[in-house]
């Protein structure tokens, strides 16, 4: 082999030279992906971190709630036991607050993960006052029960009003286990 000229051996070097500064760039280019896909990694984990966090404080926030299901449990009834029951109480608060009822229909029972509902849709008549003193007397966390639909409308006689509204009420069937499976 023969020596290589001045000329050839500064280009040599300078080939050399760009050829290390080519390796040292895509290097440099692998480093600075990696960096950046350990940062949304990071970002990645912190977010799941915080989410995680979110959903143990909001289970923290639900103990009061939790505690106050165990000591006012669902009522347990039969499914025809817990219409009759609806039936009653509405019809006594209506008596109590001097309230005509017009119209009155049994509604579809529903099933839920936690119990079963049945409903009433119930059109009266009377004073503005009676139908809030019978949505207070009804409608109470104690009782599982809950006004699900409202509509009030003027009647032709101005003190009264025409209300219809639906009446849910919560329970647990006679047959099935106090608490649900979590």
């Amino acid at each position: 082999m023969r020596t290589l000229a001045t000329n050839e051996k500064h280009l040599l070097l300078l080939l050399c030279g760009a050829l290390l500064i080519a390796v040292n760039l895509v290097g440099l280019r692998s480093f600075l992906k990696a960096k950046e896909g350990l940062r949304k990694a990071m970002i990645a984990a912190t977010s799941d971190v915080a989410s995680d966090k979110s959903w143990i404080d909001m289970g923290s926030s639900l103990s009061p709630a939790i505690t106050w299901i165990e000591t006012h449990p669902m009522p347990r009834f039969a499914r025809d036991e817990a219409s009759a029951q609806l039936l009653k109480s509405e019809r006594d608060a209506a008596e109590q607050a001097g309230l005509k009822i017009t119209e009155e229909n049994l509604l579809p029972s529903s099933e839920t993960p936690y119990g079963s509902i049945v409903a009433v849709s119930v059109k009266l008549t009377g004073p503005f006052g009676g139908v809030v003193k019978m949505l207070l007397a009804l409608q109470t966390p104690t009782a599982w029960r809950t006004v699900a639909k409202l509509a009030l409308k003027s009647d032709a006689q101005p003190p009264n009003v025409v209300a219809t509204l639906e009446l849910n009420q919560y329970f647990q069937p006679v047959s099935t286990p106090e608490h649900p499976p979590k």
